[in-house]
C-alpha cells in the first residue's frame, strides 16, 4: 500500500511540468496574442497632430535626428497657395549595428522580417527616418513619420537590402521630439 502511494505521488510530481508546459504551448499558437516586438508596427507610418507651430515641429525633427548622431540627408519646406507651410526632413542612413556577431539579432529586434539569404553575412544595420510635415489652418502641425531599415549583406549578394521597421525606432524618435517640443515650450 505504501509503495502504491509513493508511486502515485511520484507520478503526480513528474506529471505537473507536462501539464504546465501544455499551457505554454497553447500561448505560443494563440492568434490573438500580441507580440511585444510588433506592438508598435504600423505599415502606413505614424501620424500625429501637434499644437505647435510648423517651425517648432520642423526644428524639433531636425534636432532629434542630430541628437541620434545622424546627419540630415534632405530638408526643405515651402508655402502653399493658402499661405500654409509644408515640408520634409529625411535623415541619412543611421547605422545601429556594425562589425559584430550580434548584427542579425539587432536586425531581428527592429525589423518586421529580415530578408532570408542562405549563408548570408550581414555587415551592418541602418535606419532612415522620413518626416513629412504639414501646417493646418488652425495653427497645428501634422507630422507623418515613416522609417525604413536596411542592411548590407557581403557574402552572397554583396548588396544593400531594404525592408520594414517594426516601429521601435520610430516610437523612440517621436518620444524624443515630444521632449524637445515641451522643453522649448518652457523657454
Amino acid at each position: 500500500m505504501k509503495n502504491k502511494f509513493l508511486f502515485i505521488l511520484a507520478f503526480i510530481i513528474l506529471a505537473i511540468p507536462l501539464f504546465s508546459q501544455n499551457k505554454d504551448d497553447e500561448d505560443k499558437f494563440n492568434p490573438f496574442k500580441i507580440d511585444d516586438k510588433m506592438k508598435y508596427y504600423n505599415k502606413d507610418g505614424y501620424e500625429y497632430i501637434y499644437n505647435f507651430s510648423f517651425e517648432r515641429v520642423y526644428n524639433a525633427c531636425k534636432k532629434a535626428i542630430e541628437e541620434l548622431g545622424c546627419q540630415i540627408l534632405n530638408q526643405s519646406y515651402n508655402q502653399t497657395d493658402e499661405g500654409l507651410y509644408k515640408g520634409k526632413v529625411f535623415s541619412d542612413y543611421c547605422v545601429f549595428a556594425s562589425k559584430s556577431d550580434t548584427i542579425v539579432d539587432a536586425l531581428s529586434r527592429y525589423s518586421v522580417r529580415v530578408p532570408i539569404i542562405r549563408g548570408g553575412v550581414w555587415v551592418n544595420g541602418r535606419m532612415q527616418y522620413k518626416f513629412i510635415l504639414t501646417e493646418n489652418s488652425d495653427g497645428t502641425t501634422k507630422l507623418k513619420l515613416t522609417g525604413q531599415i536596411s542592411g548590407r549583406e557581403d557574402y552572397v549578394t554583396s548588396k544593400v537590402h531594404f525592408w520594414e521597421s517594426n516601429g521601435l525606432f520610430e516610437m523612440a524618435i517621436l518620444e524624443r521630439i515630444n521632449i524637445i517640443l515641451f522643453e522649448t515650450q518652457r523657454e
